[in-house]
């Protein structure tokens, strides 16, 4: 007897989404070649919304007042940053300009008289990614500046002696959507092929077998302008 189907169940939901975002598949699907860097396009490595977090070094300015400005400033654990005369100041999932105008409302209140206050991200902690699968030793790292697919690789100690190299699937969340790519290390080193930009949030995993043990049968989002072009064996 067919059971009825649950709306409200997760795999269906995700199913039903991949329908309308135009193609889901697995890992094993993702675009190789020329179609996987269509799949994860190169982005600002930190743009105008990033938000502040623990650990992150900021240069605050305030304007006239030297003895006032830091020039690196640790944002603690708890999300603060300790400033003269006003003390802790929390700037924790801030932008850099709502920490901007806090610290000068904060020195506006007692201090100065419309005071003018300029943060900036000197080492944006918060910006990390994941390396995981044939490494020699996996984890989460951060990362400071642009960073493409060998310098990550790199992060973790390179890939093990048995890696395959050829298999590089790196993973972004996008558009609200979980995109998957596939590229060759092998290439990439010889100058074959360009080597991606990894972005803050990306998770790299070496070597297929390792990204499907990692991912299981999670349902990723393929982008339409690499539908025509999923192949893993070279174009089958």
């Amino acid at each position: 007897m067919n059971r009825p189907i649950d709306s409200k169940s997760p795999t269906l939901a995700a199913i039903m989404a991949c329908a309308l975002l135009g193609a889901c598949s697995t890992v094993e699907d993702a675009p190789k070649g020329e179609a996987a860097y269509a799949a994860i396009p190169p982005a600002p490595a930190v743009g105008m919304d990033y938000r502040i977090s623990s650990d992150d070094v900021l240069r605050i300015q305030v304007y006239h007042e030297p003895d006032l400005s830091l020039e690196d400033a640790q944002v603690t654990a708890a999300g603060m940053v300790r400033m003269p005369l006003i003390g802790d100041v929390s700037v924790a999932g801030l932008s850099a300009s709502e920490a901007s105008d806090v610290i000068a409302g904060r020195l506006g209140e007692r201090y100065l008289v419309s005071p003018q206050v300029t943060v900036f991200v000197k080492k944006a902690a918060g910006r990390r990614i994941t390396v995981d699968g044939e490494v020699r030793e996996p984890g989460l790292f951060p990362i400071d500046g642009r960073m493409g697919l060998l310098q990550a690789v790199a992060l973790a100690k390179g890939p093990s002696r048995l890696a395959s190299l050829g298999q590089i699937v790196v993973v972004r969340q996008a558009d609200g959507q979980r995109k998957a790519a596939m590229f060759d290390l092998s290439a990439i080193r010889k100058g074959e092929a360009p080597d991606p930009e990894i972005l803050p949030g990306d998770t790299v995993i070496v070597g297929l077998s390792r990204a499907k043990a990692i991912l299981g049968g999670a349902l990723l989002a393929i982008p339409a302008v690499g539908v025509g072009f999923i192949a893993l064996d070279g174009g089958r």
